[in-house]
């Protein structure tokens, strides 16, 4: 797994992932996202256009940052959700708790 950090503004994040988020993965991408979040960085995009499969601890690493973020006042967001990470999404309903958005930038646009 590729993590790859871009700060868009003062107080936004952009995270690029690129590979499987899996059961291999899913730790290291965790632990970076609960250091960024300890370290004060609470407006977060998460692109995952370049992650071709997410499965159940994919997506519990997501949701540990979701919550680490919202506990101390922070957002996180997801970017370039691919076909089959849409549809486990959809399928855990976890699409009605992510925002999710098309592109990096749209995030952007809509979180300022």
């Amino acid at each position: 797994m590729d993590i790859s950090y871009q700060t868009l503004e003062t107080d936004l994040l952009l995270i690029s992932l690129k590979g499987r988020l899996d059961a291999n993965t899913s730790p290291e991408v965790k632990a970076n996202l609960k250091k960024l979040i300890g370290e004060g960085h609470l407006k977060i995009i998460i692109d995952l256009q370049n992650v071709p499969f997410i499965d159940s601890s994919g997506l519990a690493s997501l949701v540990s940052a979701l919550r680490l973020a919202r506990e101390q006042g922070g957002i996180v967001v997801l970017s370039g959700i691919q076909t089959q990470a849409h549809i486990v999404f959809r399928l855990t309903m976890l699409d009605r708790v992510f925002s999710i958005y098309p592109t990096p930038e749209d995030a952007q646009q809509n979180l300022r």
